[in-house]
């Protein structure tokens, strides 16, 4: 009976609510702990599909122009983890905020911002102004354009496709941009790589900075680029020859370049404190990068162990990236070696453990056949008595 009463209290319930919603409308998701899900349909309305026990509920408002949804205790106590599934206007705008929430938008076309403190952000679509936290968290955009800001702490940043101005910046982690049309690129790192593919335009401001990381960037020979490179504890890498300064010094040409190719009105700054800066031709393959294993094919299993068997597989990249260079191949090599110790230490320990009993035998046995020597002990000396003064007379 008690049993019976229990299981009653702790029924799952479904909500799964559609909502009619007028163009202009956005939307507020307010997660606590749990995978946030968007997909666009062709509707004017918002279904909200989750489930989670009797001692919550789902809260679905609309004030105004905006719908929000979130879940609250019916009973008191913290909030718990829930999985929602919403499906919105492809025009509609969105905000989600969480604290350990994976977010996932597919399609969007409205303004998108997303703040969580651990979990992941994947992005595709979005137009207008896209803002995206997170501390412990990658992040993903796709196809987007308008604005993208971006900031993560501990993870790194992929943005593909993009027809927008761009600010990312990460303390701990890489940024990587593959395909990406824009006149303002504004990229910033401290510990990570910066990576960038994409055109440089006429009149553009293109700024990107590590402080610990290399930086890598195309640069056309006929576009018109006022570019300055600077590195202080690495090098400057091209593929293409760059003019020389014969007043400076050979040491100080491979850490600062300052060039300016037609009309100059494209102003790139790359700057790395310590790391390599490499420039090549657009078209060239990357060399801190490799193609995606998933168009390799089924070739990609194989190469994937044989590299592991020769001991040459690194630090995945974003988006199924590897880097290359020798920087990140150090790293690699650190990472993998501390993994592979701290791997083998239970077993190290459980060997150590095994041979405990059979090597007191031993010692037991040895004693057992080389008896110490009896100790000789020495006589005490007997102690004088200590003279006696004289009386005197």
């Amino acid at each position: 009976m008690i049993a019976a009463l229990v299981v009653a209290m702790m029924a799952a319930t479904a909500t799964d609510q559609t909502v009619d919603v007028a163009k202009g409308t956005k939307l507020n998701v307010n997660n606590f702990a749990g995978d946030v899900i968007i997909k666009t349909w062709g509707r004017d309305a918002v279904r909200v599909e989750v489930n989670h026990s009797d001692r919550e509920t789902v809260d679905i408002k609309q004030v105004e122009q905006t719908l929000s949804v979130r879940s609250r205790s019916t009973r008191g106590g913290p909030s718990r983890s829930l999985d929602y599934t919403i499906t919105v206007p492809a025009w509609m705008g969105i905000s989600v905020n969480g604290t350990y929430a994976d977010v996932t938008a597919e399609g969007v076309g409205g303004d998108v911002a997303v703040e969580t403190t651990h979990g992941d952000i994947t992005i595709r679509g979005g137009s207008g102004f896209i803002s995206l936290k997170t501390v412990q968290g990658a992040v993903i955009v796709e196809k987007a354009k308008g604005r993208v800001e971006v900031r993560a702490v501990n993870e790194g940043i992929h943005l593909a496709d993009l027809n927008a101005d761009l600010s990312a910046e990460s303390t701990n982690g890489s940024i990587i941009l593959d395909r990406i049309e824009s006149a303002n690129v504004d990229l910033y790192t401290v510990n990570g790589n910066i990576s960038y593919d994409g055109a440089v335009k006429d009149k553009g401001l293109y700024r990107l900075t590590t402080h610990n990381g290399l930086i890598a960037m195309p640069i056309a020979e006929r576009s018109n680029v006022t570019l300055s490179a600077r590195t202080y504890n690495g090098g400057i890498r091209s593929s293409f020859t760059l003019p020389t300064d014969p007043n400076q010094s050979s040491e100080r040409r491979n850490k600062r370049v300052n060039l300016t190719i037609g009309n100059g009105s494209a102003h790139v700054e790359l700057e790395s404190f310590s790391g390599t800066i490499s420039l090549r031709r657009p078209g060239e393959p990357r060399p801190e990068t490799e193609r995606r294993r998933r168009d390799r094919g089924d070739d990609a299993d194989k190469e994937r162990e044989k590299a592991k068997a020769k001991g040459e597989v690194g630090r995945a990249g974003l988006a199924d990236h590897d880097f290359d260079f020798d920087s990140l191949n150090v790293e690699a090599a650190v990472a993998e070696a501390m993994a592979a110790a701290q791997a083998a230490i239970p077993e190290a320990i459980a060997a150590a453990e095994a041979s405990i009993p059979e090597a007191i035998a031993e010692a037991l046995a040895w004693t057992a056949a080389h008896p110490l020597p009896s100790p000789h002990i020495m006589p005490a000396p007997t102690p004088r008595p200590a003279p006696q003064p004289r009386p005197r007379r």
